[in-house]
């Protein structure tokens, strides 16, 4: 299992074209051992979004959910 910091795992949801291709594939390879999304990264994506630092759709918590329900990620507490 890798551990996915919280702007890769935004950009990776997001498609997001400043991920880099060499971590798309680090991704990729690393889906079916697991990618760890640690709980502070989700605190950590609300925070961005009440500063206004990211914009994502208009639901945040639905947002988290759908993101931590990506193929191969895990929750870590």
């Amino acid at each position: 299992m890798i551990l996915l910091d919280t702007h890769t795992w935004v950009w990776w949801v997001q498609d997001d074209p400043r991920l880099p291709a060499a971590h798309k594939r680090v991704i990729a390879d690393n889906e079916a051992t697991g990618l760890g999304v640690s709980a502070l990264s989700c605190w950590e994506v609300a925070k961005l979004v009440e500063t206004g630092r990211l914009v994502l759709p208009p639901d945040t918590l639905e947002w988290i959910l759908k993101a931590l329900a990506y193929p191969g990620v895990v929750p870590i507490p």
